[in-house]
Formats: C-alpha cells, structure tokens, sequence
C-alpha cells in the first residue's frame, strides 16, 4: 500500500495515549478515520482535531471487548466512507501485578482487550479486504512480546500473542493481497501506558532502558503500512541488542537482561500498586 491518500483507517483506542499521536500521523498521509474508543468527550476532540487538518473523521464510542459493538464500529466505517483499508489494533490496556495474586477477571480481561479483541475485529473488516485484494493490518504489539518481562506476565503473553498473531496472518492472506504489521515499542516517553505508570508508582526508568517518543510510534506504523513491514522494533539501541540477544541466546539473555534495570523496574511499579491497593481497599 505505496499510497494511503484518501483511504480509510480504523484507529481503536484512539482517544488517549498513543491513539491521537497514531491519528494525526495517518491523517498527514491523506487518510481519513474512523476513531473508536469508549469515551466519547475525549474521541470528538481527536475528530475535531483532524477535521482542522483537512480530513475526514468519524468518532465511534465503543468498548472492543463488546462483538456488538465491534459489529457497530464497521458497520459505522463502511456506511460513512464504503470501504475499510487499514485497521490499527492500538486498544489495549496494562496492569503490572505479581501474577499469583493478580484477579482471574483482570486476567481475562487484559487478554480479551490485547488480544482477542484484535483477532475478532480483524475478522470483521477481512471479508471486504479480501473482495478488494487490499488491507492492511496493524498490531501494536510490545517489546514485552519479544522478550520475558516479569510482573507483566498476562500483558506479556497478550503482546507475544499478537506478534504470532500478525505473523500467521501474513503467511496465510499475503498472497491474496491482505497483509499485517506488528508495531513494538519499548518505554515510551510522554504518552500511553508506561507514562501512566511511571506517574502513578513514582518509579522511572534507568538510562540503559531508555524511552521513545510517541511520534517515533506513530511514525513507524505509517512506514510499516506503506513499506509493508512484518515487524516494527521501536526502541533504542541498547533494546535492539537485548531483543537480538533474547532470540539468539536465550541463556545468555537471562544472565545478561537484569543489567538493563528492567527487571527492577516493573518489579517497583507492581510493588507500589500492590501497597496503593492496601491503602485503598
């Protein structure tokens, strides 16, 4: 998909986060949107915004994890502009715990917005995409998909879940003109989960995890619809080397990844929500 002017992108958690950096950057290629999220106040001034940069958008207020309302959002999408070219699977949501006290409903639910939500919209805009021989679908997925990331086993599993998710999906629709990208970001800066995070819990990185911008994600989703790239790293240098060493060296991996402060790092945040939870029962 060399060209995405005048196409039509589905952006779901498009009103907080990453969701406005990801909807003004395909609004910069020409596209037009359709921005789904729950909270409506906040999805009408990411529409508004876009409508002042000269394209179309259209807010959607609806919960993912809900198949009438995934059914409600394409049927939106396909009324308003006729066609659904690019769904951006950007819901989700992140809760560092000690995994054998966290809740069986917080499990179920983490799973069912990273993960399962993504595969049952996809398989609501296929059809169409097939018919045409063109589509293209992006999953933000994580770093924490790519290598083992304690106190975030379910979020962990959800994110490794869309990477095989986005790699199965190539392999089989590809060649019939439908393809898939993975977007994997590290710490990112300024917006989205570990920013939250980081407010709430009072912990911040160290200099060897690093972050990156909101844009940079939001960039590198266009470049991965437009060069078609199976797999986008965001995350700087040292991530690179971590990720190469994780699927090269597993071993290795394990010794050498507590150096990055990582480990220390969720192992904090999962503290202090755990210590916030017994001071506010």
């Amino acid at each position: 998909m060399r060209t995405l002017t005048t196409r039509t992108a589905v952006l779901t958690g498009a009103s907080r986060g990453l969701g406005p950096y990801m909807a003004r950057a395909l609004a910069a290629e020409g596209m037009n949107l359709v921005l789904a999220a729950r909270t409506a106040d906040a999805l009408e001034e990411v529409a508004t915004e876009i409508r002042a940069r000269g394209r179309r958008a259209l807010p959607v207020a609806c919960d993912v994890v809900s198949a009438g309302d995934r059914q409600k959002l394409v049927d939106a999408a396909t009324a308003e502009f006729g066609a659904i070219d690019v769904l951006v699977n950007n819901a989700g949501i992140e809760l560092t715990a000690h995994f054998e006290t966290q809740p069986e409903d917080e499990i179920a639910r983490l799973i069912d917005v990273n993960l399962t939500a993504a595969m049952q919209l996809t398989r609501l805009v296929l059809p169409g995409m097939l018919q045409r021989h063109s589509g293209h679908i992006v999953n933000i997925a994580s770093l924490a998909g790519k290598v083992p990331i304690p106190f975030s086993i379910v979020y962990a599993a959800s994110k490794a879940g869309l990477i095989g998710f986005t790699e199965s999906f190539r392999s089989e629709f590809r060649k019939r003109g439908v393809s898939a990208s993975a977007i994997c970001p590290g710490l990112v800066s300024e917006a989205g989960m570990y920013k939250t995070m980081r407010d709430e819990s009072g912990v911040k990185e160290g200099f060897l995890a690093g972050t990156v911008t909101p844009k940079k994600v939001a960039s590198d989703v266009v470049k991965a619809i437009k060069r078609d790239r199976p797999e986008m790293l965001v995350y700087r240098g040292p991530g690179r080397l971590v990720t190469g060493l994780a699927e090269l060296t597993p071993g290795m991996f394990e010794r050498t990844f507590p150096v990055f402060g990582t480990n220390k790092l969720f192992e904090d945040i999962a503290e202090a929500r755990d210590k916030e939870h017994v001071e506010k029962p």
